[in-house]
């Protein structure tokens, strides 16, 4: 499971449509747009993006949501790829977080690939139980505070501090406004920053032990010789203690 995180307008959602492009493409025997690629064969691709409600079946934004995924959930094999966009969004905080990462849970218990882009920083924490969680995150710079984009993907969690605030003020509204938001959520934000400092040193040092593990099962089924699998071993282990796995 890849989460991807990131403030708004930083690319999660074009990065998530393209992905369902590209596996499309691959699966058809079309080129995809990259130097290199391995691909995983799917036998479907469920999406889960966009918010509105439907007047037609008399549902509100989260009960479309929530249809949507119930029907992915009922659908999903190990071998089908879920493409989800904010999951959560359309109803209160701690509901949307618990739905997300029930929902995540589960999808792990069925070993289904999924991508998952969110703005809830409390995900990162499933990468800090489960190994096969990697964590990634569209960086942007804070410059004169204005959001710098630069719509590239990074490894690791990232925390950005009120960047709702940064484009709330690009888009108008009143500095007294803006300024009141600032004062409550930067209480709010002194907590928040303590916990995500931990998760982001627990992440790492899981994942450097998950990156040994999968390099040491190479070893092990490798037909290099004695020597060659004993020199990778002690560079194994020097870059380990490097912190460089």
């Amino acid at each position: 499971m890849l989460i991807v995180m990131g403030p708004n307008m930083s690319g999660k959602s074009t990065y998530l449509q393209q992905v369902c492009l590209i596996i499309i493409l691959a699966q058809i025997g079309c080129y995809v747009p990259a130097r290199f690629a391995t691909i995983r064969v799917v036998d479907h691709i469920f999406t889960r993006m966009g918010s509105m409600d439907n007047l037609e079946s008399n549902s509100s934004t989260f009960m479309t949501e929530m249809k949507e995924t119930a029907f992915i959930m009922q659908n999903v094999s190990e071998r089908s790829l879920i493409i989800t966009d904010e999951l959560g969004r359309a109803t209160s905080s701690s509901d949307g977080l618990a739905i997300a990462w029930s929902c995540c849970e589960y999808l792990l218990s069925l070993k289904a690939y999924t991508i998952f882009a969110t703005h809830i920083e409390t995900m990162a924490e499933l990468a800090t139980i489960y190994p096969n969680v990697k964590i990634s995150h569209f960086d942007v710079d804070v410059k004169n505070n204005r959001l710098d984009f630069k719509f590239q993907l990074k490894d690791g969690p990232r925390y950005i501090p009120h960047y709702g605030l940064l484009l709330a003020e690009v888009a108008g509204l009143p500095s007294s406004v803006i300024e009141t938001a600032r004062s409550i959520t930067s209480r709010i934000a002194q907590k928040e920053l303590k916990k995500m400092e931990v998760n982001c040193r627990q992440y790492h040092h899981i994942q450097m032990a998950y990156r040994v593990a999968q390099k040491l099962i190479c070893l092990k089924y490798s037909s290099h010789n004695e020597e060659t699998v004993r020199q990778a071993l002690q560079n194994l282990k020097d870059s380990y203690l490097q912190s460089q796995v």
